[in-house]
């Protein structure tokens, strides 16, 4: 619904509220608390009316959304210690929330700048499990068969965000539920892409959890595949985002972290790290994504991924249930398809206007 649509759901609101302020402090009104629940019964309603404003709104206080992402990248650094399989690398990671009274706009749903506070806490629980042993090992001195300048380097090895859009779907109404599915997209000689659906709450049954064995249930599995679903229809918004790796000035190659972090199946002999940075203008501007290599290569680009693939081989040694090179390099030049997109934004950059400018507001006055 339309802002002009709701201005008179908002002006009745309004009304409202100042109504009931008003009879609030109407003497008559006040007396008659006083009279039949005693003389503080008006104070300790005013508190219980702040105290229930407050916990409703609970992730809006101050200093809780610091708390919120610490808590993500602490949890996942220091006390979730359970691997992840190479084979789960483009899983997601699965955190919760809802929309407060204080997120919601004057349309009465979501406000749009509130969607990256989330992003933020969804990203720290995905990115903390993904690196936190890539780090701790490189910055540990496990640098062996790096390229020599990146070893000589002062410095620590950091991550740190690089770009993040965000693409509506569907409104989030007021203390509406909802989860955020962030994982792996891809990856080039740079760049580690994110990608993370907002999608209502409990609308989608994992089939397994992999770092929460407790929670996995074989019935719940089994029915969940017996069930095709368009999970599409369930998302509010998709939010695409980058992040890059640091030792002081010098940026790491992301491929580089993730093989510390035993996230990627050994690597053919003759392969390389990447350059593999494929331009956008190797995409079309309309095109029909492969895909995922999980469920097999077909779509319009899949002669176009098979060549890339020419020359990486299967590995003899991999399981049916494991992701072999191939799988992993498949994977990750299909994301890049919408990642190269992505990056190509990097040139609105030139488009700031000086000159002629229609005019320049405070934020109050």
């Amino acid at each position: 619904m339309s802002a002009s649509t709701r201005l008179p759901v908002v002006g009745g609101t309004l009304a409202i509220t100042a109504a009931i302020i008003a009879a609030w402090r109407n003497p008559a009104v006040q007396e008659l608390l006083v009279e039949y629940l005693g003389t503080s019964a008006s104070s300790n309603m005013l508190k219980a009316l702040v105290a229930g404003a407050a916990l409703v709104n609970f992730k809006n206080i101050p200093g809780v959304w610091h708390i919120r992402v610490l808590r993500g990248i602490i949890y996942q650094i220091y006390f979730q210690r359970r691997p992840i399989p190479p084979k789960h690398l483009f899983a997601p990671m699965v955190t919760e929330s809802y929309n407060t009274l204080y997120d919601t706009d004057y349309n009465f749903h979501k406000s749009n700048s509130t969607y990256f506070a989330d992003l933020d806490v969804s990203r720290a629980h995905a990115v903390g499990a993904l690196i936190r042993t890539g780090l701790a090992r490189l910055n540990a001195g496990d640098e062996e068969g790096l390229p020599t300048s990146q070893i000589e380097v002062k410095g620590n090895y950091v991550v740190a965000l690089g770009a993040v859009s965000c693409f509506f779907q569907k409104q989030i109404e007021p203390l509406q539920g909802f989860e955020i599915y962030t994982r792996v997209l891809s990856w080039d000689r740079k760049w580690l892409y994110l990608v993370s659906h907002i999608v209502k709450k409990g609308v989608i049954k994992p089939d397994s959890y992999v770092l929460q064995p407790w929670k996995n249930s074989k019935k719940q599995r089994a029915a969940q595949r017996k069930e095709e679903q368009d999970l599409s229809k369930h998302i509010f918004a998709t939010s695409v985002s980058r992040y890059v790796f640091k030792k002081g000035r010098l940026t790491v190659n992301p491929e580089i972290v993730l093989e510390r972090s035993r996230l990627l199946p050994p690597r053919p002999a003759g392969v390389g790290y990447p350059p593999r940075s494929e331009s956008v203008s190797d995409t079309p501007a309309i095109f029909t994504p492969a895909t995922p290599a999980a469920n097999g290569t077909t779509g319009a680009n899949a002669d176009e991924l098979s060549s890339k693939l020419a020359d990486v081989s299967k590995s003899a040694e991999s399981t049916e249930d494991d992701w072999t090179w191939e799988d992993m390099e498949a994977e990750r030049l299909r994301g890049h398809e919408f990642a190269a997109h992505f990056d190509a934004l990097n040139g609105l950059h030139g488009e700031l206007k000086g000159g002629d400018v229609l005019g320049k507001f405070g934020d109050y006055f």
